[in-house]
């Protein structure tokens, strides 16, 4: 049974004239970690949002362990995010400005009534190599890298399975991101953690991920395993992020469908491509025609 799974999953904003996320089908084992890549604009932070229950979704099933997340009331659901817990692009946002952290780290245990010690929130912070000096200090007082460290222990208090990052180190120097980066890869090893990363940069998707989606305008173009996909990618998009072809901005062109979304930017389009290629295995997963 998968950790975390979507079903033909769908999104689409109130008074949008299109989905944001369009019949996206992904899963989660056991020790896997899961890296979805895509430029600016590709849904990557809704599709994140909709498998923690934060967005709703007008079509599919979002999962957990084999539950749908539709028949759970507002309590059970409640009760089950301490297994599955976000870390967000933007640590300072998670953290109250007026309280010390301290305090910012109680407030789970508080949330799901559990005691908690001051021992324990220095363990956490120690776990994510920060001293216990810092429970007395307020998000102001410290570093980006420093906050998202904070923001880790958060995520960990409740001891939960995974962990869903949205763009856990872009907000970071590189020197930091490499230092967050080894810390999470620790974080996987030590705790057993299944992780959901999503990011556009394809350095931290290969250090981190053990499989990989790339996801183009809501769609899910490639699919395998971290080798597969990019020791051998089979989409033209993918095939361009590789070679660093693509650069991530959101105004190049995304045709219409129905149809290939990129076909506007592939050199390989033909009359084939005004058809939406579906999701087929090709050696590892591919919507292309190209590769049929």
């Amino acid at each position: 049974m998968s950790v975390l799974s979507l079903e033909h999953v769908s999104v689409r904003y109130p008074g949008a004239g299109r989905d944001v996320v369009k019949d996206v089908s992904l899963s989660v084992d056991a020790g896997q970690v899961l890296g979805i890549v895509g430029e600016s604009g590709s849904g990557k932070s809704t599709l994140l949002k909709a498998w923690l229950g934060l967005v709703p979704v007008t079509a599919g099933v979002v999962a957990w362990s084999g539950t749908d997340l539709s028949t759970l009331s507002s309590r059970e659901l409640a009760t089950r995010r301490s297994a599955v817990q976000p870390v967000f692009q933007d640590p300072g946002a998670a953290l109250n400005p007026r309280l010390q952290i301290r305090a910012s780290l109680a407030e789970p245990f508080e949330i799901h009534s559990r005691p908690v010690s001051e021992a324990e929130l220095v363990r956490l912070l120690s776990e994510v190599q920060l001293g216990a000096e810092v429970l007395e200090r307020r998000p102001h007082e410290l570093s980006a890298g420093m906050k998202q460290r904070v923001a880790l222990a958060r995520a960990l208090a409740l001891n939960p399975s995974t962990l869903v990052l949205d763009e856990p180190v872009s907000a970071l120097d590189v020197s930091v991101q490499a230092q967050v980066i080894e810390l999470l890869t620790t974080l996987r090893t030590k705790r057993q953690l299944n992780l959901v990363l999503v990011s556009h940069d394809l350095g931290v998707i290969r250090a981190l991920s053990t499989h990989v989606a790339v996801l183009f305008a809501g769609r899910v173009v490639e699919q395998g395993t971290l080798e597969e996909v990019f020791r051998a990618p089979l989409h033209p998009y993918t095939q361009s992020l590789v070679s660093d072809a693509v650069k991530p901005l959101v105004d190049r062109p995304i045709a219409p469908e129905p149809g290939c979304s990129f076909r506007a930017r592939c050199p390989f389009a033909t009359d084939a491509c005004h058809f939406t290629p579906r999701l087929e295995p090709r050696g590892h997963l591919v919507a292309c025609v190209r590769s049929a």
